[in-house]
């Protein structure tokens, strides 16, 4: 049996998704995987109804895998600069 990688096929599907806008079952699927975004400046707020909110489903996952040193592997694979990135674990949706 292999190990997975950032770059193995289940957990590309990740890229570019909002952690909001995943299913249940994916959460659950991906619970504990590492995942990168980009460090958050909203570039602007949304309004709607009078009141004005930042809209964090912006945030989109850059990279995913088994390890931070995955993470990192994977942004400079791609010339990305690790240090403009958080890394965070995915949580179980509940």
């Amino acid at each position: 049996m292999g190990t997975k990688t950032a770059a193995s096929p289940d957990l590309k599907r990740l890229l570019g998704q909002a952690v909001e806008d995943l299913s249940v079952t994916d959460r659950l699927q991906y619970a504990n995987t590492w995942v990168a975004f980009r460090v958050y400046s909203p570039p602007h707020k949304v309004t709607r109804d009078g009141v004005e909110y930042v809209d964090v489903r912006l945030r989109r996952i850059e990279a995913a895998g088994h390890s931070v040193e995955e993470l990192i592997a994977e942004l400079r694979r791609r010339t990305l600069d690790p240090m403009e990135f958080e890394f965070t674990p995915l949580k179980p949706p509940y």
